[in-house]
């Protein structure tokens, strides 16, 4: 049990909201006075802590119930019968119990008290106020209905949280697939080159001297190429800010003497750390791209902050293009299916080219 929290994070502060009910009996208790409120004080303590424990260890629900149940009737018997609004906490444990009779058994606990206080209007002198009795009974059975709302809301949520962890997963696959390609792709054709190059020069000694100092120059030359390759590769695993990304592009653009047109909300709002990844990483391959393929004077940068998506549209006024999108496309278009995500594109030839990315909103 974490002592440091009254209830489980993933719960939120709708068992706090439940808490109000005991601040009544809490008042009055305090206003008693003397032992009998003392005593009072400890079995309302006892009474929170066994619904507290119901969050914690929902296997003990059933027995938090009727422990809070018999606590209550102590109460009820020395006490005001405003207490019986207590009973909405023995109700609530139904939400953490999932047996047939004991849901029945909970179901009876609330008359039982109700009982209860009728025998002590015909057995003692005390003036039970039965309107109020009616009152806290209703209440108590309409708890079920708030209940069926809050597991809905609860599942969906864990529904939620677990198909974000999922994406996660796959997309982290994704990546390590994509870093293979990489490094086949690359570093290895290039250390395949030092292999040739390497042999070369070895063969050329010791008749070529002059043959063998160009191949080893090239080589390190070579081998250059692959470390900046490595770190290239290994940049393009850390996270990404979409923000800094967009501060980035607007800056590239503006070097490479491109007109930089930006109109994107800053930040973006909905997103968790993962489809803001996917967001910043689209914008930059799609950046490199214009900057690398376009020839253009032009390019314009606009994010739109919809309720149910962000969607950025990225332009040009450059040459366009013909023919399948590269592996850079390719693997953008990769990391948006994998977040339900899409991309559309639109070029023509001299009429640049539009590039537009879908990224969905989904709950943290």
């Amino acid at each position: 049990m974490n002592v440091m929290r009254l209830f489980p994070e993933k719960y939120g502060r709708a068992p706090l909201f439940w808490l109000i009910y005991m601040l009544v009996p809490l008042i009055a208790l305090i206003a008693t006075g003397g032992w009998e409120g003392g005593f009072g004080l400890l079995l309302l303590l006892v009474f929170f802590l066994m619904f507290r424990d119901m969050y914690w260890h929902p296997s003990r629900a059933f027995l938090d119930a009727l422990g809070m149940t018999a606590l209550l009737a102590v109460l009820l018997f020395f006490f005001h019968e405003t207490f019986i609004y207590l009973s909405i906490y023995t109700t609530y444990s139904l939400y953490f119990i999932h047996k047939r009779w004991k849901i029945i058994v909970v179901y009876m606990l609330a008359p039982l008290l109700f009982f209860e206080l009728y025998m002590l209007t015909l057995y003692s002198s005390r003036v039970i106020d039965f309107s109020t009795i009616v009152a806290a009974m209703i209440l108590v059975a309409a708890i079920p209905v708030g209940i069926r709302n809050e597991v809905k809301s609860w599942n969906m949520k864990e529904q939620l949280s677990k198909a974000n962890r999922r994406i996660e997963e796959l997309v982290k696959q994704q990546e390590r697939e994509r870093i293979g390609r990489d490094l086949h792709d690359t570093v290895g054709q290039t250390l395949s080159m030092i292999t040739l190059k390497s042999d070369i020069a070895r063969r050329s000694l010791p008749d070529k001297i002059e043959q063998a100092e160009r191949e080893i120059k090239e080589i390190h030359t070579i081998s250059r190429t692959v470390l900046n390759q490595i770190r290239e590769i290994v940049s393009d695993l850390k996270q990404l800010s979409f923000r800094e990304e967009l501060i980035h592009a607007e800056k590239l653009l503006r070097e490479m003497e491109m007109e930089a047109v930006v109109d994107a909300p800053v930040p973006v709002h909905g997103l968790n750390p993962l489809y803001e990844n996917i967001l910043a990483y689209s914008l930059r391959e799609s950046i490199t791209n214009v900057i690398r393929h376009s020839f253009a004077s032009r390019c314009t940068i606009r994010v739109e902050d919809l309720p149910e998506e962000v969607r950025m549209t990225i332009s040009d006024d450059g040459i366009g293009f013909k023919g399948e999108p590269g592996n850079g496309l390719l693997g953008m278009e990769e990391r948006l299916h994998m977040i339900s995500g899409r991309m559309n594109i639109e070029s023509a030839k001299q009429r640049g080219t539009v590039l537009v990315v879908h990224v969905p909103k989904v709950q943290k």
